[in-house]
């Protein structure tokens, strides 16, 4: 199963993420990132967004 996973440690804050994102799956809450993974579709727009590559598409294990 593919997730978007945000790395913190190299995260700006800058934002840029949340306004690109058409399904409104990322906010901010203060200056950390929050994702909500029920509206996220994958589509790569915030992860093509980031400037230092904080956000990435991965496969997971569901177990």
């Amino acid at each position: 199963m593919k997730k978007l996973v945000h790395d913190k440690t190299k995260c700006l804050k800058c934002a840029g993420c949340v306004g690109v994102c058409s399904k409104m799956a990322l906010d901010m809450y203060g200056l950390d990132l929050q994702i909500d993974y029920e509206k996220c579709v994958r589509c790569g727009l915030c992860t093509n967004t980031c400037p230092v590559g904080a956000l990435k598409i991965m496969e997971v294990d569901n177990a």
